[in-house]
């Protein structure tokens, strides 16, 4: 007689579900240590009592207030607040924008699933591009999930074993974006531009890669060119940048003719030899404190061979929870990560914007997560302590249940999860991002050139005072 395994899949699924359920019992302090997301699978049907301004749980974080400005915020402008010692928070940003020396200003714009296959990071570089000149999408992986899902790079791969910053226990060789790449033999990546303003061509491109030891040999092809030129990858003790330059670049493509064990290739690098770059580095399910696991070393020589002008933070929306609003060990893991950071850093400014509106569902309709409003205020004063800019990303977008309109809005600005944006609300949040960067600027020409008068006043006063 046949043995009936009906019964199976349910004591399977039954033990799934008692297992969630579980799961809801997990301290906070657990979760934020193991950098997960609490989990509550009835979340949705639960009825929602909690009220922002009776919960007990809540924290608002005082922070001082940013110093004042010569030029006042415009009405209707989400302005910086600079909380850096001095109100220079972005000063070396700018200098690099003024500075006929320095040929390219480079942005990394590190996030989560916020800004993944580039949403809002695409369209704050192409407002930059246009205003300061620069084309490419900079730097890209070897390989990526969300290949066919990005707009600003056609990308497509084969051969490649990755490991991340968050699955991976040895962090030693993690490169900048979180991931270290190694070929098996015969594994390629293609990378060609697209339509876009700035990014069908590009006069560079460049393979940054570590061989701490041994040798590994690769081959590349531009423009779809029948003959193939190989490149000997030679073992360095530090991160090494490979420039392939032409006049026009629209396709390029690697081929790798062994599978080193000592490899790691972090990405491509595609670029003008001058003008703005901006990097997109998202990491799926990054509460961001796990960029303090990062390599000071290998960081520090990405950013000697690349020359970072600005660090952008985007983070805070995987580690939000329904119900909770108390971060306080949150903040003291971020400030502990932008201390890093500032290490790794140690010429760039550093801006932290905070988490946008979020919405959850109670009584059939959908409203702003409590939590919200707590985790912006942890934001800032993360900012506070650690004297970084901040940015209020929930405010730029209306705050309270403007995560709903702008899922309402025709053609929609955001994903029916209520949580990201699409392609629409990533143009939209990155026009008022890059005002909000021009008119911080013009705040930063004016007191330059206040102090260009006071040092003309100064010496106008010692000539004549010593003209007898």
């Amino acid at each position: 007689m046949d043995k009936n395994y009906i019964k199976y899949p349910l004591y399977i699924t039954s033990l799934v579900v008692m297992f969630l359920l579980l799961l809801q019992f997990v301290p906070e302090k657990m979760v934020d240590k193991l950098n997960i997301r609490k989990i509550d699978i009835l979340s949705d049907i639960r009825k929602d009592t909690l009220d922002v301004a009776g919960d007990a749980e809540f924290v608002n974080f005082p922070q001082p207030p940013p110093p004042k400005q010569d030029i006042p915020c415009p009405p209707g402008m989400v302005c910086f607040e600079d909380y850096s010692k001095n109100n220079n928070g972005l000063d070396n940003f700018f200098k690099a924008l003024d500075s006929k020396s320095k040929k390219t200003v480079r942005v990394a714009f590190f996030g989560d699933s916020y800004i993944e296959g580039d949403i809002f990071s695409a369209d704050l570089r192409n407002n930059l591009q246009s205003e300061y000149g620069g084309k490419g999408v900079g730097f890209v992986p070897l390989s990526s999930q969300i290949a066919s899902f990005r707009k600003t790079v056609k990308h497509s791969f084969s051969g490649w074993n990755s490991r991340s910053i968050i699955d991976s226990k040895d962090y030693s060789t993690i490169g900048i974006s979180g991931y270290c790449f190694r070929p098996d033999k015969g594994a390629w990546v293609k990378y060609s531009g697209v339509k876009m303003p700035h990014l069908e061509y590009v006069e560079q491109a460049s393979l940054i890669y570590y061989l701490p030891e041994g040798n590994a040999s690769a081959s590349y092809r531009i423009n779809e060119e029948k003959e193939s030129r190989t490149v000997d990858l030679k073992s360095s003790p530090t991160i090494v940048k490979y420039d392939i330059t032409a006049d026009s670049i629209g396709t390029i493509r690697f081929d790798f003719l062994s599978d080193s064990r000592n490899l790691c290739v972090y990405g491509v690098s595609l670029q003008d030899k001058s003008g703005v770059i901006v990097d997109n580095f998202s990491l799926r399910g990054s509460p961001g404190t796990t960029l303090k696991l990062l390599s000071e070393n290998i960081i520090k020589q990405t950013d000697s061979l690349l020359g970072y002008d600005l660090i952008i933070l985007q983070y805070g929306l995987n580690v939000m929870t329904a119900n909770r609003k108390n971060y306080t060990s949150y903040q003291k893991g971020m400030q502990e990560t932008v201390e890093h950071l500032k290490k790794c850093f140690p010429r760039s400014s550093i801006l932290l914007l905070s988490v946008g509106d979020r919405s959850m569902n109670k009584d059939g309709g959908y409203v702003t997560m409590p939590g919200v409003p707590a985790m912006v205020s942890c934001q800032q004063a993360v900012c506070a302590e650690t004297g970084i800019v901040f940015w209020n990303l929930y405010e730029a977008m209306g705050g309270s249940g403007s995560m709903v309109e702008m899922v309402k809005t025709k053609p929609p600005r955001a994903n029916k999860d209520y949580t990201h944006l699409n392609f629409e609300g990533g143009k939209y949040l990155g026009e008022i991002l890059f005002k909000s960067i021009l008119f911080e600027k013009k705040r930063y020409d004016k007191v330059g050139k206040n102090r260009k008068s006071l040092k003309s006043n100064k010496k106008e006063i010692q000539e004549k005072k010593y003209a007898y």
